[in-house]
């Protein structure tokens, strides 16, 4: 079995019994009856019809477990994921801290997805995302509600939050954990690269939860077909309090149509609209620029270096919208928040900052917008290898040196270009190489990354001299090829590594790049975004000719890190990641040739500082 079929099957594995977990009752519990209301279910639920007639499912968590007597803030989750295991079991079962301080939790179960009626033919699609103004007027609206209206979640529910920032309604605030800001370049195709193992993975578990049935393929519930079934998948479904006999709820998940990963197979670009009728930035809170300004929403943003393009998001989204309020929070942790995976601890699995601390600033967060009280726009950042967070306003920080490092003899990095007239190495693309089974291209489905001692990986690889005194990097740091290759339609893999006197790499970042994307233009940029620039849509994309020398030049994905004395900087470079992503090179072997001469200095440029302490 190839190592991409292997690690899909695994973590299709871990994600089966993850959900038996958290979304499937046993007999015996199922047996105790609808009535007899199990641990997480909500004090009240009922159907919301939208302008379209459109019943969508709601549960309220209210403070005390009754309604309160003096109006209360509402903090909103839309999910897609059940609305009872997301109060149970989301941000390990946190929420209930929340209505204990005295807010409102409303969970929602968005268009088209577990409990609630309609078709999903996309994911966040349009008449999603104008039912958040709906949603939004409706909890502000209740007797019960004091009239503010906040939005939160991590991942998809991040994403919805995200998206609900920008609604006319307006929110009053939102804490946005783990949003993919663009769905195409931080997750789903980073690089104009596809990653099929996230598409098909978690695109095939939404189709069964949607259509009420249990991630276990082993499994037989379907609670379309029978009733007794529905208790079983709770509180993956949950019934609204009038339905007693689950008729609602078997109608809800009886749906028409309902969008396949396969529908996206072919979108290989920005522009590309899927089977479905949808490019991806159709589902990203991206799409949705020009409202988030218009509403300059408060928002407390929270990503990872280590968590997809988490980090590149929300990056963005800070320099795009230069007037929101924004406190950022960028650490070196798993998706959800509870793992460390900073790569120079690679056997201390403890958060920074702890959970405790991350639910303690939300809370915070909330209370200072709250009271109306104004909200710095800063960044708080993890520097890797370091254990400490650094703040600034701006990004990059400020007082950093941009500086290139060139491919040099000998496999090394110099900071002086070469003065060779003539100079190149030669790569044979090694199809089978992957960057391990816990990157940050799993923790979105449970596993956190753990990066190993990268010494041993056989790729093309410059080193640097050693650092005489510590030194941060920190920004994001661009690589400028000048390369052939054998085949008209290569991808490059560039990994940035820190290598330790005792010889131990490393990981630090990555950068992964389609070559047929190379043209560079600001034109259609839907946001701001580091250069150089790639409008990756289909017009301007160009084959590669084959065996001749072309300029390739993309950004990596932003790091901080320490880099100590003695240590040295390396950059290593890939033509494929099995791990996850679409192999390319049109299905043939495939050679690179690397130039390092004068008139064509390939090179890595980084942002760098001395290290201080304070």
């Amino acid at each position: 079995m190839g190592i991409a079929r292997r690690l899909r099957a695994k973590w299709a594995a871990a994600l089966f019994g993850l959900a038996l977990c958290l979304g499937v009752a046993s007999p015996s519990t199922a047996q105790q009856a609808l009535w007899q209301r199990q641990d997480g279910w909500s004090d009240q639920s009922y159907y919301l019809p939208m302008r379209d007639g459109v019943r969508l499912a709601i549960s309220l968590w209210f403070p005390s477990a009754r309604v309160p007597e003096t109006p209360a803030p509402v903090v909103l989750i839309q999910t897609r994921y059940g609305r009872a295991g997301v109060f149970k079991y989301g941000e390990g079962g946190r929420y209930q801290t929340l209505r204990d301080q005295g807010y409102v939790v409303a969970i929602v179960d968005t268009r088209g997805s577990t409990s609630s009626f309609g078709d999903r033919l996309v994911e966040i699609g349009p008449e999603e995302v104008r039912d958040m103004d709906e949603l939004i007027r409706h909890f502000r609206s209740q007797s019960w509600s004091n009239g503010q209206v906040f939005a939160t979640g991590v991942s998809y529910m991040a994403d919805t939050a995200d998206f609900a920032t920008s609604a006319r309604a307006r929110l009053t605030g939102a804490v946005i954990r783990q949003s993919d800001f663009d769905g195409y370049l931080n997750l789903f195709t980073p690089g104009g690269v596809a990653n099929d193992f996230m598409m098909s993975l978690w695109g095939g578990d939404t189709v069964l939860r949607d259509s009420g049935r249990a991630s276990d393929p082993a499994s037989l519930l379907d609670c379309r077909l029978r009733a007794d079934d529905c208790a079983h998948l709770w509180p993956r479904l949950q019934p609204v309090d009038a339905d007693h006999d689950y008729t609602l709820l078997r109608a809800a998940v009886s749906r028409a149509r309902h969008w396949q990963p396969e529908d996206y197979r072919a979108a290989e670009f920005r522009d590309d609209r899927g089977a479905n009728g949808y490019t991806m930035m159709a589902s990203s809170p991206a799409s949705r620029l020009n409202g988030i300004r218009r509403q300059n929403t408060p928002v407390q943003y929270w990503a990872s270096w280590m968590d997809a393009g988490t980090a590149d998001g929300v990056l963005a989204r800070y320099n795009s919208a230069p007037r929101t309020p924004m406190q950022v929070w960028i650490t070196a942790n798993s998706h959800t928040g509870q793992h460390g995976s900073d790569p120079f601890f690679p056997d201390d699995p403890a958060p920074t900052p702890s959970f405790d601390a991350q639910w303690a600033s939300m809370s915070a967060f909330l209370e200072q917008v709250a009271r109306g009280e104004r909200i710095q726009r800063q960044i708080h950042y993890y520097v890797l290898g370091a254990r400490s967070f650094r703040t600034t306003d701006v990004w990059p920080p400020r007082d950093t040196t941009r500086t290139n490092f060139y491919f040099a003899p000998e496999s090394a990095l110099d900071r002086t270009p070469s003065d060779e007239p003539s100079a190149r190495d030669r790569y044979e693309v090694d199809f089978s190489v992957s960057t391990g089974e816990a990157t940050r291209w799993t923790t979105q489905i449970g596993a956190p990354a753990a990066y190993g001692d990268r010494r041993a990986t056989g790729l093309l690889s410059y080193t640097s001299a050693p650092f005489t005194q510590d030194i941060e990097l920190v920004g994001q740091p661009t690589v400028r090829l000048f390369v052939s290759s054998q085949t008209a339609d290569p991808a490059f893999f560039v990994y940035l590594e820190d290598v330790a006197p005792d010889g131990r790499v490393t990981y630090l970042t990555e950068g992964l790049f389609r070559a047929i994307h190379r043209r560079e233009t600001t034109r259609g940029r839907p946001y701001a975004q580091a250069a150089p620039a790639h409008s990756f849509a289909r017009r301007d994309a160009r084959p590669m000719p084959v065996g001749e020398i072309e300029e390739v030049a993309f950004a990596t994905f932003p790091v901080a890190a320490l880099l100590r004395a003695g240590h040295r900087l390396r950059v290593s470079i890939a033509g494929a990641d099995a791990s996850a992503f679409r192999r390319y090179s049109e299905g043939r072997a495939d050679a690179f040739e690397l130039e390092r001469s004068a008139a064509r200095p390939s090179h890595i440029t980084v942002d760098l500082r001395p290290w201080s302490a304070q």
